[in-house]
């Protein structure tokens, strides 16, 4: 397993001693599990810690006090997202009222401040969870035979499949379409044992990782796009909600 690599802010130096000595504790204790040397990195200031990502060193997991004299630990949430950060972002907080912001910068959790050690390893099990069942995603695949090849397809490269004709296609996020020789009904359950495809009409299988919004009886994709929606299937909104709310929760 691949170790993440953790950057810690807050403006009181101790704090951030106490997070390293507490992220390392963890990490020592996990078989397995071994950070590399001066990994937690940590700042007390965030425009260090922007500067940090300016580098263009990977990062995996953040965490960030909310309360501070520079810039406050949701504004430096913003410009990391604004930068294209999509990790792991744990908020530090003396108080619990601050949902409406960790929303708009898709936090993962808070940790209320001081901060203990059952409660951050229940923070870490849960970010490494996450990491675990995104690593799967990543790789999981279809082998398409055509008589041209034998090809593997990620499942995150399928936008849609659908029927055309007497041909299957599979529509992929590089504009590439595969074409298949296999009827729907044979390939549907090869998808739909994954949580990120769905049926939103009796002839189309949609990725709902690539779905922009549902309007009326239409999904709007975020390559550009839309393609209908059967009221048939009435269950691929609450199918699309219950996958947005999973990825952003982790």
């Amino acid at each position: 397993m691949s170790m993440p690599e953790i950057v810690l802010l807050d403006d009181d130096p101790r704090e951030v001693d106490t997070l390293i000595r507490l992220i390392n504790l963890y990490y020592h204790g996990t078989p397995g599990l071994k950070l590399s040397r001066g990994n937690p990195h940590g700042f007390t200031s965030g425009s260090a810690t922007l500067e940090y990502f300016t580098g263009g060193k990977p990062v995996d997991i953040v965490f960030l006090d909310i309360i501070m004299p520079e810039m406050s630990g949701v504004e430096v949430a913003a410009c990391l997202r604004d930068k294209g950060f999509g990790g792991y972002i744990v908020f530090l907080t003396s108080a619990n009222d601050f949902a409406a912001e960790s929303y708009r910068v898709a936090a993962f959790s808070y940790l209320l401040k001081p901060v203990e050690k059952e409660q951050l390893f229940s923070v870490m099990r849960k970010i490494e969870d996450a990491r675990s069942k995104s690593r799967r995603e990543d790789t999981a695949a279809v082998l398409v035979q055509t008589r041209q090849y034998h090809r593997n397809i990620l499942f995150r490269d399928i936008v849609f499949a659908e029927i055309m004709g007497h041909s299957l296609s599979l529509h992929l996020v590089n504009n590439e379409t595969v074409s298949i020789n296999k009827p729907l009904k044979e390939f549907a359950p090869v998808l739909l044992v994954d949580e990120r495809f769905a049926h939103c009409h009796g002839s189309i299988i949609v990725n709902l990782d690539f779905v922009e919004t549902i309007k009326d009886n239409t999904v709007v994709l975020k390559p550009g796009g839309s393609i209908p929606m059967s009221r048939r299937f009435n269950d691929f909104k609450s199918r699309y909600i219950t996958r947005s709310i999973r990825k952003f929760m982790g």
